[in-house]
């Protein structure tokens, strides 16, 4: 038999373990913890927004309490927004409950955002968390809550408008594209 060292090794694939219908061992790499957050849910391509609540978190996800959950492979960006903090990141939907809420990978993150859910998980974790560097200047902060608050009375504005059929949902849903830009 002779002996090849520049041939690759294959292994065969190990083979698929069964699923267990209760008790079974936790498929997530990361440890979850209980933790509450506004969340506010971006889809990119419909450019549908919708808000929930953040019930767990781990360093690699979250679940977001919502009625309306989107399906599963859905790219977003999830804000979530708890003790003067905001957190955002982009994610996809890893599974989703039917008037329950969605389970969210993410995907990617800003080193800010990196450290805020650092801080969280540590502080979940009984860790002594240290308190997240803020690295925009306080004028910058208060101007982009203006920001933010502008666009958030623009978008309930567009809403009742169409509503009260002022506006077409076509109309109404331009309008949002836009100001989402």
């Amino acid at each position: 038999m002779s002996e090849h060292s520049d041939e690759p090794i294959v292994l065969p694939a190990p083979l698929p373990e069964e699923p267990q219908k209760s008790g079974g061992r936790e498929s997530r790499g990361q440890v979850r913890f209980p933790f509450t957050a506004a969340a506010e849910i971006y889809e990119l391509h419909s450019q549908t927004r919708l808000t929930g609540r953040c019930s767990d978190l781990s360093s690699g996800g979250c679940y977001i309490d919502t009625l309306s959950p989107f399906a599963v492979g859905t790219t977003v960006r999830v804000r979530l927004e708890r003790d003067l903090h905001e957190f955002e990141a982009a994610a996809v939907v890893a599974y989703a409950h039917v008037s329950m809420g969605m389970g969210l990978t993410f995907t990617e993150m800003k080193r800010e955002d990196q450290e805020i859910l650092r801080f969280w998980i540590a502080e979940l974790s009984g860790e002594k968390p240290c308190e997240p560097a803020l690295s925009i200047p306080e004028a910058e902060t208060e101007a982009e809550d203006a920001d933010a608050n502008m666009r958030l009375v623009l978008n309930e504005l567009i809403y009742l408008l169409v509503r009260k059929k002022i506006v077409t949902e076509n109309e109404g849903a331009e309008l949002l594209h836009k100001m989402f830009r």
